[in-house]
Parts: structure tokens; sequence; C-alpha cells
């Protein structure tokens, strides 16, 4: 079978004044006449850059969801924003297939600041699923009031594997993608 390694970072471009920042980002759109192919998820590594201008000593917290259709987040940073758009997080949502969160502290160096990884907490939900288009959603959330927008990269690491599906599966797949609650 064939393998593809997704890899690349995107910037928020927010500033996270302590309040927690939301984002979504298309990583993967797999177009093809051919509808017996599709892409498995194998393994799924997202973190923040370790360098960052952190303004003290504080915690950041990354939370992140693959999903096989956009979930749409907040205009706004207000925490009833936020708690509504993570709900979708949720793992009975079936545009859901991957989630992980990293817990960093953020270290106030004498020289230069340094993001330390304190735990990681990653799971992928179907490895059976097919899919054709992934989408990387984010929350950071952190308690320092100075932590400047171009300290806000995001990086990813998605180990793929193709496989072979019949044109029906195909099509229940990309279905159940879609929809939010389809068993």
């Amino acid at each position: 079978m064939k393998e593809r390694t997704l890899v690349g970072a995107f910037n928020l471009n927010l500033l996270a004044n302590g309040a927690p920042v939301a984002a979504e980002h298309v990583i993967f759109a797999y177009e093809s006449p051919d509808q017996t192919k599709s892409w498995r998820i194998k393994e799924v590594q997202c973190w923040l850059n370790p360098n960052a201008n952190t303004g003290g000593d504080t915690r950041a917290l990354l939370n992140y969801c693959l999903s096989t259709d956009f979930l749409t987040p907040p205009a706004s940073t207000s925490n009833a924003d936020i708690i509504t758009y993570s709900m979708q997080y949720n793992a009975s949502d079936n545009r859901g297939i991957a989630w992980g969160m990293m817990d960093y502290q953020n270290r106030d160096g004498s020289a230069a600041d340094f993001r330390v990884p304190s735990f990681e907490f990653q799971a992928i939900a179907d490895g059976r699923r097919a899919i054709n288009y992934l989408i990387l959603n984010v929350i950071i959330n952190s308690e320092s009031s100075a932590l400047p927008a171009r300290n806000n990269f995001v990086n990813y690491r998605v180990l793929m594997e193709e496989i072979t599906v019949t044109p029906s599966e195909s099509i229940l797949h990309q279905v159940r993608g879609l929809a939010q609650d389809v068993s």
C-alpha cells in the first residue's frame, strides 16, 4: 500500500491575549475520477513552536481535531463561543476522526523564552474511515497576555495510507464524513 505524509504549519495570526483562539485549516483534498481510491489515517502529530516570546512563566494548551468537513470556528474569542465550537470536537460527531491535546509550560528564560511540553494526549477514533478531505481544527488557550501572533504557528504531521474501496463505499464515506451523527 502507498503511504503519504502530510507535513506543514500554519499561523493562526491571532493574538493569544489570555483568551482562547480557534481556527481551521484545510490540509488535504483528494480528488480523482477513480472512486476506488481513498485514504486512511495511521498517525497524527500536532505541536506549537518551542521558542516563543511567552511573556512570563505561564501555561498554554493546544487542542486539535482532524475532521472531514468544516466545523466553523467562532468569530469571537469569548469563552462561550469557544466552548460551543469545541463541542463539535465530540467523538459522536462523524466529521471528527482524530483528536489530540498538548499541554505546554511557557518559560520565561533569561536570554530567550521557550515552551516545554508537559503531556500529550492523542487518539485516532476510526482508522477504518476512508477519507478524501481533511481539515485541521485547533484551539489554543494561553494564560499569557503577551503571546504575540507570530508565535502561534501550529505544526502538523499526518501519516496516511492509500486504500481501495468500492464506489458505493466511497460515496457512503463521503456522505458520512459530511454528516454530524450518522452511524
